[in-house]
């Protein structure tokens, strides 16, 4: 099947750049990206040189690394601990 998407330009940069970190032509980087959401969280493919064993999920590329920090920390604010927070309001229940 053939499949042509038209990108915004900052997008392709992106992805251009993301793919070159990787060695990879954009190309083989979406299609890589788009077989893995097809496969969902359960079936992950393994690539042979992911260095992941079968039923283990494939360990993250630094560029993936990346994608998930800038995710996280875009996401709501996490609220501030009170003034008085320390270390024994974390061990409280272990002593």
């Amino acid at each position: 099947m053939s499949l042509t998407i038209h990108l915004p330009d900052d997008l392709e940069r992106r992805l251009r750049s993301l793919a070159d970190r990787e060695g990879r032509s954009i190309e083989q980087y979406v299609l890589n990206l788009i077989e893995r959401d097809a496969a969902g969280s359960e079936g992950r493919r393994v690539s042979e040189d992911s260095g992941a064993r079968p039923g283990q999920a494939p360990a993250l590329t630094d560029a993936e690394f990346e994608i998930l920090l800038d995710k996280l920390a875009s996401g709501p604010p996490l609220p501030h601990p009170p003034a008085d927070f320390s270390r024994a309001d974390i061990y409280t229940e272990h002593d």
